[in-house]
C-alpha cells in the first residue's frame, strides 16, 4: 500500500554499499523506517532535511521509498559543528524514546520548530537541553514543579521522575541548586524562543540533565 507523509530525516545508515536505511519522524505516522535505493536523490538522504516521502509498505517494518520531494534541507545546520551536534542530539533522543509508528504530533512540531531556530540560537545546546526535558515531560517520564510533590518545600531533586525537596529525596538522588532548578523549569516550560535565548549555557547543568535523561531512559526500558 502506497503512503505519503511529511517528515524529518533523523538518521541515514548505508546498507550493503548501495542502499540506505532512513529513519524519519513524521507528524501523522510517527517514526518510520524506509529503505532507499541507490537512485534516491542525494537531497533526500541529508540528515535533518524535511521532505514529503512517498513509500510502499510491505509485510516488514521497513517500507520502500518510492519517491520524495524536498521541502527544506535546513542547510544552515551544517554551518558549524555546534549546530550539527545540537540537532544530532535531538534526533538521537527521539530515536531512543519513540517506538515505531507511535503518533506524537506535538513532538514533531517541537522538533521542526527547534531545528529551524537553531541557527539563531546564542547557545544551540540550550535548545537541545530544552527539547530533552520537554520530551521527558511529553512521554510522562518526568514531573517538574517548583514545589515538592510530598510537601510544601521547594523542590530541588527528582525521585523516580517526580520533583521533591532534599528531605524527601533518596540518598543517591541527583540534586540541583535552586538556581539550576529555576533554569530547568524555564527550559522545560518555555513557550517562546526569546525565553530560551536569555538562558546562558552552563556545562555543569547540562551534565546533570544528561544524567537525568539517561536515568529516565533506563526506567523506560525496564
Amino acid at each position: 500500500m502506497e503512503e505519503k507523509q511529511i517528515g524529518i530525516l533523523l538518521q541515514m545508515t548505508p546498507y550493503l554499499g548501495k542502499s540506505r536505511i532512513l529513519k524519519i519522524f513524521t507528524k501523522d505516522a510517527g517514526l518510520i523506517t524506509l529503505m532507499a535505493g541507490k537512485r534516491a536523490l542525494a537531497a533526500l538522504t541529508s540528515p535533518f532535511c524535511i521532505a514529503e516521502w512517498i513509500y510502499k509498505k510491505g509485510q516488514r517494518e521497513i517500507a520502500s521509498l518510492l519517491d520524495g520531494s524536498l521541502i527544506d534541507n535546513l542547510i544552515s545546520l551544517r554551518q558549524s559543528y555546534e549546530l550539527l551536534a545540537a540537532a544530532g542530539r535531538m534526533a538521537q533522543d527521539l530515536l531512543r524514546s519513540q517506538p515505531p509508528a507511535n503518533l506524537a504530533p506535538a513532538l514533531y512540531e517541537l522538533l521542526s520548530y527547534y531545528l529551524k531556530k537553531l541557527e539563531q540560537a546564542q547557545h544551540p545546546m540550550v535548545l537541545a537541553d530544552s527539547f530533552r526535558l520537554k520530551l521527558l515531560l511529553h512521554d510522562g517520564l518526568l514531573s517538574l514543579s517548583l514545589q515538592c510533590s510530598c510537601c510544601t518545600e521547594k523542590a530541588s531533586a527528582f525521585t523516580q521522575g517526580k520533583s521533591v525537596c532534599i528531605p524527601h529525596a533518596n540518598p543517591a538522588t541527583l540534586t540541583f541548586t535552586q538556581e539550576q532548578w529555576q533554569t530547568l523549569y524555564i527550559l522545560a516550560g518555555a513557550k517562546s524562543f526569546g525565553m530560551l535565548q536569555a538562558i546562558p549555557f552552563k556545562e555543569d547543568l547540562q551534565t546533570k540533565i544528561d544524567t537525568l535523561f539517561e536515568e529516565r531512559m533506563r526506567n523506560l526500558s525496564e
